[in-house]
């Protein structure tokens, strides 16, 4: 159970790193797009937040498994696991609040909105790689 555990775990974050690339790229774009590829490329960005946002939340559930069947618990885990989890708790935040302006853009002046997703798409995507950064250090010699 511990392998499949690493294996959705391993998989929800290439998911939610790929996904959170793939948002940026395509807001990237809606830029200078007309005004109908601006819809299609918007939907895009919602499916993958939607899809990255429910990696994340899988990634929440098999860590908090892993923890407790691979360490027993939460002693002895060391500072940058800590660390990696401040990030976590970043990446969520960010997603979070990505998940709720996109339920509620229809009351949003998109002019404001797009800079401000910007923001958040890149603090999502940049606390993800810290996250990385600091499990391989925890997790590794």
């Amino acid at each position: 159970m511990i392998i499949l555990a690493k294996i959705i775990h391993f998989l929800c974050f290439s998911v939610g790193i790929g996904g959170g690339v793939a948002a940026m790229l395509a807001g990237i774009r809606a830029k200078g797009a007309a005004a109908e590829a601006v819809l299609v490329l918007r939907g895009i960005q919602k499916t993958l937040g939607r899809i990255s946002f429910v990696a994340i939340m899988l990634l929440w559930v098999t860590g908090l498994y892993m923890v407790y069947a691979i360490r027993d618990g939460w002693a002895g885990l060391g500072v940058f696991f800590w660390l990696k989890i401040l990030a976590v708790l970043v990446l969520t935040g960010a997603s979070l609040t990505a998940q709720y302006f996109r339920l509620t853009a229809a009351k949003r002046d998109p002019a404001v909105m797009g800079p401000r997703m910007a923001k958040i798409d890149m603090t999502a995507s940049g606390s993800a790689v810290v996250a990385l950064i600091f499990a391989v250090f925890a997790f590794t010699g």
